[in-house]
């Protein structure tokens, strides 16, 4: 059943036509409960002291430079 809910977003989501580039966080807001399960991720990464903190900031860093990220 979540692999259903999950594939029918995807075809949503692939099949949609933007103007511009979508706005992640736009998209989110309209899936509640996709956004809480990123929000708990991106939590538990931040937290997370498995991986020195230098070295997430510096992977951080790379991911936006390499995406064309301007912050």
């Amino acid at each position: 059943m979540f692999l259903d809910k999950l594939r029918a977003y995807g075809k949503t989501f692939a099949s949609a036509r933007y103007d511009e580039v979508p706005d992640l966080f736009r998209l989110l807001l309209k899936r509640p409960a996709i956004l809480l399960g990123v929000g708990a991720y991106e939590s538990a990464l931040l937290v997370s002291s498995k991986v020195d903190s230098r070295l997430k900031v510096l992977a951080s860093i790379k991911t936006g430079s390499l995406v064309g990220c301007p912050f």
